[in-house]
């Protein structure tokens, strides 16, 4: 067998070999891209193979040449695209028309044709989205080759007959079969490229996935069926205190689940592994290593193996402990201001109660009053309505001024020494008389009553907060004891009002002493109070640094304890022969009531003749009280109302104190705060009464002053 026959065919086969192993090896990441330079030199090197085909054809028969660059060309065409395959047409053409010869012509059109051919075949197979199967490789070749045979007819010249029968049967036996093993190959090495990528964007995605499960700031675990730990993130590391050699192969819900919800978790992971049960999303609570208990909402995704057999769970979850925390806060925060409010409006409607009451009373003595048929025992009656309906809203005016002072802070702690055993002598004495209408009777069993010993706190609050609970004891207690005593405890004082009333509801204990809320807050309770007192006793006794309480128990009474600190309580030795002084008329002394009120006016006329004083003048404003002082040296003091027309009596006292710093006068006014009268004594005024005015306090202060200027 000639050999020399096939060693040129041998060798364009090798050729056309390196090409395919180049296209695998270099080229298929760069035809498969939009960078320009590798599909340059990729059509350089496809040229070059041209080239090394031309140079060592196959002898078909002595004298005559083939090549495969018709098969190059259409392959490059049809795999590497139009640019490479252009560059490859130039220099193969270059190459051709250099070797020169009598086929120069058809050498360049059959480069052409090949090449073209290849590029538009590329372009149809895309267009359609058909793949390059053997068949559609043996119709390329087939085409390509059919042109080949088809230039000499198209280009004829002597001997173009002979010619085309001589290339007939290798043309189109051996050539589209080459084309279609060398387009297998192609096919093949295109495959493993596309397997090797997917293979690498499947790494690539791996490692995002697994780099995001580590840092995300989520849980990420995964459980096998055995419910064992097989993966876990840092996240759950670092939220839990646990190492990952604590977590992997262990059993996820030993470690995890809280002893109560054992057995619930565990019987729902056995029915989503043997019955595939949906548990795409749940929320659990999981412990920590140090038992702390974390709220985590679970996303699920089951991991099955190739035949569908569930093999484990994939398990994301939320850290939602401080979300819970805040929901439960403001579900918390909302029901207490709903509540807030249902307590206001109740307040509201008590304190709208506790007013038009006495003023509906107050209104209806004063219209009986004035029937001409009202005898004089009935009179009485209706004066004494009047007496106690005003008490009683005052009362409820005084609440209210109390804890708006209380809440805006403008209440302060005004400490002094005082004698303890007065005081408590005082209360019950006062206490004693109101209790009787009840037919009730008051005790004090406290050892201070009886010791001569000085404390050191703020009389006004000791005094509010006893009050307070003693008007509470007594509302509450009918045909009972009051008692009033003390021990010593920490320190401390602690006294206590305890009554055998009707005691308080033990799902009230805890919201008595807050404002706006009464042991019974309904609309038909049978108890008259605006609900404030025990919040005012309240803020007095810690403002006093000391603290309430309450035992109680519905039905049998109530004890009420509150405590202030002993550590400035000191005995003295008490005054001996102390007598009290007796308020004697004060004739011969001329008094200027200014006051732009008829009313009041009259009545602190009628307070002033009571006390022998019957030489009073009127002044209906601030401008009128200034002359009449500046007019009138006799005037003994001023009586000055703070709000009138014309001039205030602010403005009225510093104008009266630039020519005369002597004259007493005394504030008289309904701005009833705590800093109002360092205000009123500060622009001048000597002293300050708040209306309404009490008729002994006023007494007082008029003797007080008067007295010091005889």
């Amino acid at each position: 067998m000639d050999y020399s026959y096939f060693s040129g065919l041998i060798q364009n086969v090798a050729l056309l070999l390196v090409f395919s192993f180049l296209y695998a090896t270099r080229w298929i990441d760069s035809t498969h891209s939009k960078k320009l330079w590798p599909n340059i030199f990729a059509g350089f090197i496809v040229g070059g193979i041209g080239i090394l085909l031309m140079f060592t054809p196959w002898t078909y028969q002595p004298g005559h040449y083939f090549d495969l660059r018709t098969i190059l060309l259409a392959i490059s065409g049809l795999y590497l695209g139009a640019i490479p395959t252009i560059i490859a047409i130039i220099i193969t053409v270059a190459y051709r028309m250099f070797l020169g010869g009598d086929n120069v012509f058809l050498g360049v059109c059959l480069v052409l044709i090949s090449g073209l051919t290849g590029i538009a075949w590329r372009k149809l197979q895309q267009r359609r989205g058909g793949k390059n199967n053997i068949l559609s490789l043996y119709v390329l070749g087939v085409i390509v080759h059919v042109f080949m045979l088809l230039l000499p007819i198209i280009f004829p010249r002597e001997g173009s007959d002979t010619l085309v029968k001589f290339m007939a049967i290798p043309i189109l036996t051996i050539y589209p079969v080459i084309t279609v093993l060398l387009g297998h190959l192609m096919n093949a090495q295109l495959e493993n490229w596309r397997n090797r990528k997917a293979k690498e964007r499947l790494y690539e995605s791996e490692q995002r996935f697994t780099k995001m499960m580590l840092d995300i700031n989520m849980i990420f675990i995964n459980i096998d069926i055995n419910s064992k730990i097989i993966f876990c993130n840092e996240y759950l590391l670092s939220i839990t205190g646990y190492t990952e050699e604590e977590l992997i192969g262990k059993n996820s819900v030993d470690i995890f689940v809280p002893v109560d919800e054992k057995e619930n978790t565990e019987k729902g992971l056995r029915e989503l592994f043997e019955k595939n049960r949906d548990l795409h999303h749940f929320e659990s609570k999981i412990l920590t290593k140090d038992n702390r208990e974390l709220y985590v909402s679970w996303y699920n995704s089951v991991i099955t193996d190739d035949y569908g057999k569930i093999k484990g769970i994939a398990s994301l979850g939320e850290n939602i402990t401080e979300k819970k925390a805040t929901l439960e806060n403001l579900k918390e925060t909302k029901e207490k201001a709903e509540e807030s409010n249902r307590l206001k409006s109740v307040f509201l409607q008590n304190v709208s109660h506790e007013i038009r009451t006495p003023i509906n009373a107050i209104m209806g003595a004063i219209s009986l009053l004035k029937e001409s048929s009202v005898g004089k025992e009935m009179r009485e009656k209706y004066y004494e309505v009047l007496r106690l309906s005003g008490n009683r809203l005052l009362s409820t005016v005084n609440d209210l001024i109390d804890i708006s002072q209380v809440e805006t802070q403008q209440i302060k702690v005004n400490k002094s020494d005082f004698n303890l055993s007065e005081v408590l002598t005082n209360h019950v004495n006062v206490a004693t008389p109101i209790a009787g209408k009840k037919n009730n009777k008051i005790i004090c069993t406290s050892k201070y009553l009886h010791t001569n010993t000085i404390l050191h706190t703020d009389k006004n609050m000791l005094n509010g907060i006893i009050i307070n609970l003693m008007s509470n004891a007594n509302k509450f207690t009918t045909d009972g004891i009051i008692e009033m005593g003390s021990f010593d405890e920490h320190g401390n004082i602690v006294f206590y009002i305890k009554d055998n009333g009707i005691g308080i509801p033990e799902n009230r204990l805890d919201v008595i002493f807050d404002r706006f809320v009464q042991a019974d807050s309904s609309l038909s309770r049978p108890h008259e109070g605006s609900g404030l007192g025990l919040s005012i006793a309240k803020a007095y006794a810690e403002m006093l640094g000391g603290n309430i309480w309450v035992e109680s128990e519905e039905g049998k009474g109530s004890t009420f304890f509150f405590s202030i600190p002993k550590d400035e309580v000191k005995h003295t030795i008490p005054n001996e022969g102390k007598v009290e002084n007796k308020i004697a008329p004060l004739p011969n002394h001329k008094i200027l009531i200014a006051e732009d009120d008829k009313l009041n006016y009259l009545i602190l006329k009628k307070i002033v003749e009571n006390m022998g004083i019957t030489n009073i003048l009127h002044a209906q404003n601030g401008v009128e009280a200034v002359e009449m002082v500046k007019n009138d040296p006799e005037i003994s003091l001023v009586l000055m109302d703070i709000k009138m027309p014309e001039m205030s009596g602010e403005e009225a006292t510093q104008k009266i104190r630039i020519f005369n710093s002597t004259i007493p006068i005394i504030a008289q006014t309904a701005f009833a705060m705590p800093a109002d009268r360092n205000k009123f004594i500060e622009i001048g005024c000597s002293d300050y009464i708040p209306k309404p005015i009490d008729k002994d306090d006023l007494t007082k202060l008029l003797h007080k002053h008067l007295n010091s200027t005889q």
